[in-house]
């Protein structure tokens, strides 16, 4: 495996991550939501915070435009910022359980 092979292997895990943090931030919300919690995101509210499809397309969109503009190196930025969005929610269904 040569360099440019590590950088576009990192590169598609950050991406898939960065997706998948967004799926799973969208099925954690739903289970909050239905604990009592509310939906901190004013861009996506109720009806969309949870719906894991929505998310997922809109977190493929961003990263579709960060490539497009070479931006990539937000992705490893993005996916901190989601990890700690998704420890947020576990916790908030955790302090409801």
């Amino acid at each position: 495996m040569t360099l440019a092979d590590a950088d576009v292997t990192k590169g598609i895990l950050l991406c898939v991550g960065f997706i998948a943090l967004n799926v799973l931030d969208a099925w954690l919300t739903r289970v909050a939501l239905g604990l009592g919690s509310y939906e901190l995101n004013p861009f996506l509210n109720m009806r969309f915070g949870s719906s894991m499809l929505v998310k997922g397309l809109i977190a493929a969109e961003i990263v579709m435009i960060l490539i497009l503009f070479r931006r990539g190196r937000l992705l490893k930025p993005l996916n901190l910022c989601m990890i700690l969005i998704c420890t947020w929610n576990s916790f908030a269904i955790l302090s409801r359980s």
